[in-house]
Formats: structure tokens, C-alpha cells, sequence
């Protein structure tokens, strides 16, 4: 008798999972045993009605796509599918997986947890049609497809796009979507492109070394204003001067020693130290024309007021040097030739060398112990040209 009765439970989740997949069932439903438990093992194993989803605000109902069900709760909703098993959503991952259809959408349902501890204290939520990414800056967006694929290839969060910024808009054939530092287009029969910004001689976020000269190599910013009697790109200028004010403020003055650099004053400073120092220690303290920072218009040689340490490794000691060095970065400037990081920028330490990148990037970098550029943009080290 025991047996029949598990047979006849069998047939009847079976039947309603089927009628469920054909549409058979349109409205909403009690949930059949085997979602019901699984929801429920769900929400507990998130604290219950004590935990992060809170107390659960009706019944379990099915009737969705693909044999479907869900319960919603005070702070979000667990989705359960035959294919899927019982995963929970909410927050701002949730909020965009609503706005592309639930499990209508693209995406489909999730199948995976949402999991946190990615750079920038980012999120990510693994759903059936790609992935949902949330940081505070960017905010939550799914990626999907060969743009998704693209992005993976860059170093995901952690190469130069960043997290992405935008979901994909398509029309005439062509998808694009945008990212924190860049962006990525699909067409139809000639597959992705990445633009990054990186690669952009006017952006405040390009790269350059002894193995990425900038393009073009004799580059000119546009917008150079005048700090202490060097040239600097307006953005950087701004924050340069906020940043002089308060160091003067905490008894660590500072002046701009040195800014912007064309190409052809670089190449006579170069030539000038090849023929003082030989070409391999000139290689180690000045870049070759095309490949310096300064030519940007966003970095910037910082000294005492008195010339104490001027242009010297003891700089760091000084209050001016010390005060950078701890603070810059909430300014958008980072050092950009640390103590110890020849290997990777190929130059040896300049503690008064600072490059203008913005707040969120300088921030990120000093607050989760990234060293370099290259290493936020997930870059190869740049040794030698």
C-alpha cells in the first residue's frame, strides 16, 4: 500500500511539472511538493524569516515558464525551476534581472547564488542566459553572449573595461554595451570589437609605457592649464589644486615641479640623459619619446616648497612626499612608480611622480593594495621597450 502511494505522489508531481511546461496550468498555483521543499530548504539555509530575505510575504505560486514557481519574501524572492533547483534573488541584481523580464527575459532563471568579494567590492549572479555584475559604481548590469565573451577575454572586472555600465542595446544588426572604461560592439557576421579607453591618448584612463606608446606618438591634450608654472590637463589641474590646498592645510606643502612634456622636449630631455648616463640607466629614469606620462598632460613631478629632495628617492620622507603618499589618491592621483615595482614599469622608484587617473581608480587601487596600472588594467609588465 506504501509502495502505490509513492508511485501515485510520482505520477502527480510528474503530471503537474508537465502541465506546467505546456502552459496548461495559466495562473497561479499551489507549488508541487518537490518545489515547495526545495524553496523553503532554500530560505532557511538564508536564515528564514530572520535571515537575508526576511518573512515570506504570501504562498509559493507556480505556473511560470518551463514548469516554474516562486515565493517572494520581504527583501527579495526565490525562483525555482525542474532544470534550475531553487535560487534566490534580490537587491539592485534583482532589481535589473526584473527590468530585462524575470525569467521571461533573456537571462532566464538563476542558477547559481549571488557571490560577493570581486573587485571593488562587486557581486555577481550566475543566470541560465549569461551573468548579472553589480558594483557601487557601476551599478548592475547583465552580459550575455559573444560581448559577454569579449569581456572575459579583457580580464572580466578586473582588466581595462572594468564592470560593465550599461546592458546591450542593439538595432540594425549591431549590439553595443558599455563599460567603465571602454566599450564592446557586436554585428552580425563580423563578430565583436573592444574599444578601450586605455588605448586612448586624450583619456584619463590610457596607459602608456615602454611597450604602449601613445596614439598618436606626438599627442597634444587640448585642455592644458597652468599650475605653479607647469602645464597640466584641466581635470588634473583641478584636482592638483585641491589637493596642494589641503596638504598645505596639514603642514605638508607641495609645488608642481614638472607637467606636461611634447614629444620634442621629451626626446631632447631623453637624449640629454643617454649621453650623461648611457642608454640603460637613461632607459631606467626617463622615457623615450612617445612613451612618457607626462606628454599626457596628466602627470605631474611634485616637490617642497624649499627643494628639499628634489627628484630623489628621499622625497618620500619628507612631509610633502609622506602626505602624497598616503592621501593622493583621494585626489585621483597615484604613485605611479612604486618602490619595488622595476620589474613591472620598468623605472626605478619615483615617489614624486604622481599620474592623474580619477578618485575611482587611484581609490581602488590604494585601498585594495594593487600596485601598478598594469596590474588594475591586468596589463603584462612593461620592463624593457
Amino acid at each position: 500500500m506504501r509502495e502505490n502511494t509513492r508511485v501515485t505522489a510520482g505520477v502527480r508531481r510528474a503530471l503537474l511539472a508537465l502541465l506546467c511546461c505546456l502552459g496548461l496550468l495559466v495562473g497561479p498555483v499551489s507549488a508541487p511538493v518537490f518545489a515547495a521543499t526545495a524553496i523553503e530548504a532554500e530560505h532557511q539555509r538564508l536564515g528564514g524569516a530572520g535571515g537575508r530575505l526576511g518573512a515570506a510575504l504570501g504562498p509559493e505560486r507556480c505556473g511560470l515558464v518551463r514548469g516554474g514557481c516562486y515565493r517572494s519574501f520581504e527583501r527579495g524572492s526565490i525562483h525555482w525551476s525542474p532544470k534550475t533547483g531553487a535560487r534566490a534573488t534580490w537587491g539592485a541584481i534583482r532589481g535589473a534581472w526584473a527590468a530585462q523580464g524575470y525569467e521571461r527575459g533573456r537571462l532566464g532563471y538563476p542558477v547559481g547564488r549571488e557571490t560577493c568579494g570581486l573587485r571593488d567590492a562587486g557581486c555577481y549572479q550566475g543566470f541560465e542566459g549569461g551573468v548579472m555584475l553589480w558594483s557601487r559604481a557601476s551599478g548592475a548590469h547583465p552580459t550575455i553572449g559573444g560581448i559577454r565573451a569579449a569581456w572575459l577575454r579583457e580580464g572580466a572586472e578586473r582588466g581595462a573595461l572594468g564592470y560593465p555600465t550599461s546592458g546591450e542595446a542593439c538595432g540594425g544588426g549591431t549590439c553595443r554595451q558599455s563599460f567603465q572604461r571602454g566599450s564592446i560592439t557586436w554585428t552580425q557576421g563580423a563578430g565583436t570589437r573592444v574599444h578601450r579607453e586605455i588605448d586612448r591618448a586624450a583619456s584619463v584612463y590610457v596607459v602608456v609605457n615602454k611597450r604602449r606608446a601613445l596614439n598618436p606618438v606626438d599627442h597634444v591634450p587640448r585642455d592644458l592649464v597652468s599650475v605653479d608654472g607647469q602645464l597640466l590637463r584641466a581635470d588634473a589641474a583641478a584636482a592638483f589644486r585641491r589637493m596642494r590646498a589641503d596638504a598645505a592645510a596639514a603642514e605638508a606643502p607641495m609645488t608642481a615641479v614638472s607637467g606636461y612634456r611634447s614629444y620634442t622636449t621629451q626626446a631632447g630631455l631623453y637624449r640629454d640623459y643617454v649621453a650623461r648616463y648611457g642608454q640603460a640607466q637613461a632607459d631606467l629614469i626617463s622615457a623615450r619619446p612617445g612613451h612618457s606620462e607626462h606628454q599626457t598632460g596628466l602627470a605631474v613631478d611634485i616637490g617642497n616648497p624649499d627643494g628639499a629632495c628634489g627628484l630623489q628617492s628621499c622625497f618620500a620622507g619628507t612631509p610633502a612626499g609622506a602626505w602624497a603618499r598616503a592621501h593622493a589618491h583621494k585626489y585621483g592621483f597615484v604613485v605611479r612608480y612604486p618602490s619595488g615595482r622595476t620589474a613591472t614599469t620598468g623605472y626605478t622608484y619615483e615617489p614624486w611622480h604622481l599620474r592623474y587617473v580619477g578618485v575611482h581608480v587611484a581609490t581602488g587601487m590604494v585601498t585594495q593594495g594593487i600596485p601598478t596600472l598594469e596590474h588594475y588594467m591586468g596589463l603584462p609588465a612593461a620592463p624593457t621597450y
